[in-house]
């Protein structure tokens, strides 16, 4: 019996924003689904608008499994996981450990295909970059979310967020910022305006 689908079936127990009152709670599996579309949308931008050459589907792939370590390992709070180089360094071993565990729940005849996925092998650095991007306009958009619904809780992580999503100096990211982020605040009656 292999047990990997069902371990990742379990991507929806897992809690994000752990050390922060959320007014919405949010789950890994919401997480990875939303980090996939947006980095599909970026791919597009970066091959149709910016001239790339850039593997669309590869990059959402990659973005599906990009937690998956998580099932073992929990979400470690941002604030703690980055908080010292020794922390990162550690915990980027749990991660890879963790893949590697997930992995031999596989199918032996798919191991080899999923492994470039988990672990972003698969992508060139600006597929990896774009990936990164993704998942940070998801943590801002989050952000927007709880501000938007009047969780003051939220306004220093929107601040940083920000911040390092303007830091990345990447065209596809700063052109979602500017002309897709805003949307996020719009109501469904706004939003299905045609």
């Amino acid at each position: 019996m292999f047990n990997f689908n069902a371990l990742l079936a379990r991507l929806k127990y897992i809690p994000r924003w752990s050390l922060m009152r959320q007014n919405v709670e949010e789950d890994l599996a919401q997480h990875t689904s939303e980090v996939a579309l947006i980095a599909h949308t970026l791919c597009l931008l970066a091959n149709n608008k910016f001239g790339r050459d850039v593997n669309s589907e590869r990059v959402a792939v990659a973005a599906l499994y990009h937690d998956v370590s998580e099932i073992l390992t929990g979400d470690m709070p941002t604030p703690v996981k980055y908080n010292n180089p020794q922390i990162m360094t550690a915990y980027k071993a749990i991660e890879a450990h963790a893949v590697n565990k997930l992995l031999e729940t596989a199918d032996p005849d798919i191991k080899m295909s999923l492994r470039p996925y988990m672990t972003q092998e698969s992508l060139s650095d600006y597929e990896k970059q774009l990936l990164k991007g993704a998942d940070k306009i998801c943590a801002l958009t989050k952000c927007i979310e709880e501000l938007q619904s009047g969780n003051r809780e939220f306004e220093s992580a929107y601040k940083t967020t920000y911040q390092s999503l303007c830091d990345m100096h990447m065209d596809e990211v700063d052109y979602f910022m500017k002309n897709m982020l805003g949307s996020f605040r719009l109501c469904l009656d706004d939003l299905a305006k045609i």
